[in-house]
């Protein structure tokens, strides 16, 4: 009985209501400069806003202390916001990587929109693209996209 309650303890938890997309791309690595990432979702309630986050996964011996991407919204094939968003990954003074993670392998979390109203429903796409002044990164292992509604107080 007690390892029961525990597991509907962990799944209560671990539910994220809010989440209507998450999606990660391994990359295995590398992430060319041409090699933008797409990410579809639909968005049916038109009330409420949207958070969209991005994650990123790296090695701790990535050459730079951030990453700038490119991101590109779509409704249908018509964009409708686009932004560049500078990724902070490593702390700039000691090196020391941000974000969570054991080993070499590190996550971070960062805002691509903090909060977003759609005007229609239907089919969107994001894409990113990495935007550095190299043409491939090294020891980018994944990128991700996460939509989620924003609850009102």
């Amino acid at each position: 009985m007690r390892v029961f309650c525990l597991c509907v303890l962990f799944f209560l938890l671990g539910c994220d209501h809010n989440r209507i997309f998450e999606k990660h791309i391994d990359l295995k690595g590398f992430w060319p400069q041409q090699s933008a990432q797409l990410f579809e979702f639909d968005i049916i309630d038109l009330g409420t806003p949207y958070q969209i986050t991005g994650m990123v996964r790296n090695k701790n011996t990535y050459s730079f202390n951030n990453l700038y991407i490119k991101y590109e919204l779509f409704n249908e094939d018509s964009l409708i916001k686009t932004d560049l968003a500078e990724v902070i990954l490593f702390e700039p003074k000691t090196g020391k990587p941000l974000g969570t993670g054991m080993g070499s392998t590190f996550d971070r979390n960062f805002d691509l929109i903090k909060s977003y109203s759609f005007n229609n429903p239907g089919h969107y796409k994001m894409r990113l693209t990495q935007f550095m002044r190299i043409d491939t990164l090294q020891d980018i292992d994944q990128i991700g996209l996460r939509v989620a509604t924003i609850i009102q107080p």
